[in-house]
C-alpha cells in the first residue's frame, strides 16, 4: 500500500516535469544504459565516441554530466537524478541543438518513475547480477525492472554474455533487439573490433566496449567510423585507476558487487604482476545484506590481506556490516583476524594500515568509493576523496 502510494506521488512528479519542460525526449535521440555493472563506463564510452564523430551530444552518468556544452561533476550516490533535473537537462540539450542524449539509467530510477515520459530510442543492457535485493527483494524482480527499459525502447542492444540471461529470456518483449557477445555468435561480436588497442582489452572491458559498439552501429554509424573513437576512450575516474606513489602501488575502482569483485580480480591477475594483493573495502549500510558474505568470500579467495572499512554505513552499525563480510571471509579459512584481515572503521586509517603493510611489489586495491565525493556516516555526508586520501595517508 505504501509503495503504491509512493508510486502515485512519483508519477505525479514525473508527469509534471514532462509537462513543464514539454516532453523533451520526443525531440532528441535518447540512449539509455542500464545493468548492474559497467553502466558508467559504457555510457561514457558512447558519449565520447559520439563527440569524436562530430555529433552534438549531452549525457548524465554516475561520475559526471555534460549538458549543452557545460560540464558538471556529479559524484552522485543516486545515479539517475530527479525527474525535474532529468527533463530540464534534456530540454537544455534540445535547445542547444543536440542530436543525442545518453542517460545512465538505474533500476531504482525505473521503478520510481524518475524516467517516466522519457522516450528511449535506444536502450542498452550491460548485465544483471545480484544487487539491490534490499529494494527489489528477488533477482527476478530486479531483472524485470531492468528489462522494462529494454522493452520500452524503440531499439535494444543487450550483452548476451550476461551470466543470468537464462533467467530473463521470457521477459524480453522487444522485437527490435540486437545482441553482443565476446564469446559466442551474436549480431555484434568481438572479432569485429579489429583495432589493435581494442583487441588487447581484458574480459569485462571487452563486454563494455562491444556493447557501446553495438549501440553506435544500430544508430547507423559504420564500423570504420567507430573503431578509432572507441580505441581512444579516455576512461572514467575511479574505474581501474592505477597509481604509483611514494613507492607504493594502488588501484582505485568502484567495484561494489560480487560480480564486480570477480571481474576486478580477473583483470588485475591478468594485467599486473605483484607479490601480494591488499584489498581495502566495505559494504554500504542499509543496503543489500545478502551480497556482503559473498564479497567477503571472494576477497578471501583472491586477496592476501583484507582490510574492512567504512563505505557509507549510514545509520547501520558498522560492526554489523563487518560481521556479515567476515562470515564470508571465514568460510575460506585462509585469513586470521588481525593477521590476514583487519577491521578498521575509519577509511583513512584503513588506507594508512594498507600502506604500512605493503611491501615492495605489493598492490593495494581500494574499492567502493572511487569517484564519489562524500562518505555517509550516520545521517550526514562528509567530504571524501579516495585520491586525496592516498596522498594524505602517504604523507602522515
Amino acid at each position: 500500500m505504501i509503495h503504491t502510494l509512493k508510486k502515485v506521488i512519483w508519477f505525479i512528479k514525473a508527469w509534471l516535469a514532462n509537462v513543464v519542460y514539454g516532453f523533451p525526449s520526443n525531440k532528441i535521440c535518447l540512449i539509455g544504459v542500464t545493468g548492474t555493472d559497467g553502466k558508467t563506463t559504457t555510457t561514457s564510452m558512447i558519449y565520447e565516441a559520439l563527440v569524436a564523430l562530430g555529433e552534438k551530444v549531452s549525457y548524465i552518468s554516475t561520475v559526471k554530466a555534460h549538458i549543452a556544452g557545460k560540464a558538471y561533476d556529479t559524484g552522485f550516490h543516486v545515479t539517475t537524478p530527479s525527474p525535474f533535473f532529468i527533463q530540464r537537462c534534456i530540454r537544455d540539450a534540445v535547445k542547444a541543438g543536440n542530436t543525442y542524449f545518453v542517460l545512465e539509467t538505474t533500476s531504482h530510477a525505473l521503478d520510481q518513475l524518475r524516467v517516466w515520459g522519457c522516450h528511449y530510442r535506444v536502450a542498452a543492457l550491460t548485465n544483471i547480477t545480484k544487487e539491490h535485493l534490499d529494494y527489489h527483494n528477488t533477482i527476478e524482480s530486479y531483472g524485470k525492472t531492468k528489462l522494462s527499459l529494454i522493452n520500452r525502447a524503440d531499439i535494444a542492444v543487450v550483452n548476451a554474455d550476461n551470466p543470468t540471461q537464462y533467467l530473463f529470456k521470457s521477459m524480453v518483449k522487444n522485437k527490435n533487439i540486437w545482441f553482443t557477445s565476446v564469446r559466442k555468435k551474436a549480431d555484434f561480436t568481438y572479432s569485429e573490433l579489429t583495432n589493435t588497442t581494442l583487441q588487447s582489452l581484458g574480459g569485462f572491458e571487452r563486454e563494455n566496449v562491444l556493447l557501446a559498439y553495438g549501440v553506435l552501429r544500430v544508430l547507423g554509424f559504420k564500423k570504420s567510423q567507430i573503431l578509432l573513437p572507441l580505441a581512444h576512450f579516455s576512461g572514467v575516474e575511479g574505474r581501474l585507476d592505477y597509481i604509483e606513489k611514494g613507492g607504493k602501488r594502488f588501484m582505485v575502482d568502484f567495484a561494489h558487487t560480487p560480480n564486480a569483485f570477480l571481474r576486478l580480480y580477473e583483470y588485475i591477475e591478468k594485467k599486473y604482476s605483484y607479490k601480494r594483493l591488499i584489498h581495502v573495502f566495505g559494504c554500504a549500510g542499509l543496503r543489500d545484506k545478502q551480497k556482503r558474505p559473498v564479497m567477503g568470500r571472494y576477497a578471501a579467495q583472491h586477496a592476501d590481506v583484507i582490510i574492512l572499512t567504512e563505505e557509507d554505513y549510514r545509520t547501520e552499525s558498522i560492526d554489523s556490516i563487518f560481521s556479515h563480510i567476515e562470515a564470508g571471509i571465514n568460510k575460506e579459512k585462509h585469513h586470521e583476524k588481525d593477521v590476514g584481515y583487519f577491521c578498521i572503521p575509519n577509511r583513512l586509517d584503513a588506507i594508512k594500515k594498507a600502506i604500512s603493510l605493503a611491501r615492495k611489489d605489493d598492490l593495494i586495491i581500494m574499492t567502493g568509493k572511487a569517484h564519489e565525493k562524500s562518505l555517509a556516516r550516520g545521517k550526514r555526508e562528509y567530504d571524501w576523496s579516495e585520491f586525496e586520501a592516498i596522498d594524505t595517508a602517504l604523507n602522515s
